[in-house]
């Protein structure tokens, strides 16, 4: 719908009656009517089946395809959630007593409704289809909750990257505990390889069965999965030091400690930072992935909106908006925690 605002229609391309979706593109869903009773009141047309109306709708938008043939009722919440489609007219199938609706873009009638929101303006338009996708059917409250979760999931899964990789890099440097260390990082490294989202429905399906909270399967399958990185950048900076640092240190009277403290560890987090921010951007996109363990996340909230409002522009808009946001806190604040850890430099 937002597509052939854009790109305007030519009278030629408007209908004034039913009998001129002759020879286009007519869909309808699985189980409602048959192919072939649409041919029989529209022998060009070619009869597109979708499982869901959100599919029909989607390639109305995009121009896949032109019409939509529903039951009345099914038509008229279709309308009521979006005003961006109107009734071109019924039929009734030689079977059966009831019409059906169909249904087009309010751009494409001839009669109606085109001149009206020619004249309300690209603003205007706009801002029907921003209120329709925020406020109408409580879509704020999805947005809210999605956003709620995603957050949550992110913000501990870092901070369980961070603490395991720190521990990897740790044990790593030092040779401590072979027992712990050798199987843990056997175990980071070899599911680093796997997708995320596998990794998280492998998680939530097959090692906890189910039974656990989706949530907190999001959280450790994410924080396993990014602290396999963070502990190669731990260890790589701190490594790039120099034993000659250490040494002098222990010369000047630091123990391990403090050396580490105050001499490798502040040369390290300068440079690994940027890195450790390009991580966690990461980690912040692979959240998106907690649709598929069925929890209502930013995407899932926003897929639920389009369900809705058969828009699909707006909702896609708005969570691309809201990950760029999340994207620029963490820069910020590591921008933040940059600054007050070197500002003598």
């Amino acid at each position: 719908m937002w597509l052939l605002a854009l790109a305007g229609c030519s009278d030629a391309t408007r209908y004034d009656e039913p009998a001129d979706l002759n020879g286009e593109r007519i869909g309808i869903i699985h189980g409602s009517l048959t192919a072939e009773e649409v041919t029989d009141h529209f022998p060009s047309s070619t009869v597109q089946i979708y499982e869901k109306p959100m599919a029909l709708f989607l390639d109305i938008e995009v121009g896949h395809c032109e019409a939509a043939i529903m039951e009345q009722a099914s038509a008229a919440e279709v309308l009521s959630r979006n005003s961006d489609y109107t009734a071109l007219g019924t039929i009734t199938l030689a079977d059966e007593e009831l019409p059906l609706s169909i249904i087009v873009p309010r751009t494409m009638i001839a009669t109606e409704g085109y001149e009206e929101l020619e004249d309300a303006g690209w603003w205007q338009t706009f801002g029907d289809r921003l209120h329709r996708n925020l406020l109408s059917e409580d879509a704020w409250q999805l947005i809210f909750g999605g956003l709620c979760t995603t957050v949550i999931i992110f913000v501990f899964a870092a901070l369980l990257a961070l603490l395991l990789g720190a521990l990897l890099a740790y044990l790593a440097i030092n040779h401590r505990w072979p027992w712990l260390y050798r199987p843990l990082n056997w175990f980071v490294f070899t599911i680093h390889d796997v997708p995320s989202v596998v990794l998280m429905m492998f998680f939530y399906y097959v090692l906890f069965a189910g039974q656990m909270n989706g949530i907190v399967v999001s959280i450790i399958a994410l924080g396993v999965y990014t602290s396999g990185s963070l502990a190669k950048i731990f260890k790589i900076h701190i490594l790039q030091v120099g034993k000659e640092q250490m040494e002098a240190g222990r010369m000047l009277g630091f123990s391990s400690r403090q050396c580490y403290r105050y001499i490798i560890l502040p040369q390290a987090t300068k440079t690994m930072l940027p890195l450790v921010v390009a991580e966690l951007k990461v980690q912040l996109r692979a959240t998106s992935y907690a649709g598929y363990i069925a929890q209502k996340d930013l995407v899932k909230a926003v897929d639920a909106i389009r369900g809705l409002t058969f828009d699909a522009f707006v909702p896609l808009l708005l969570v691309s908006i809201l990950y760029l946001i999340l994207s620029w806190l963490i820069a910020h604040c590591m921008e933040l925690l940059y600054h007050k850890l070197f500002h003598h430099d």
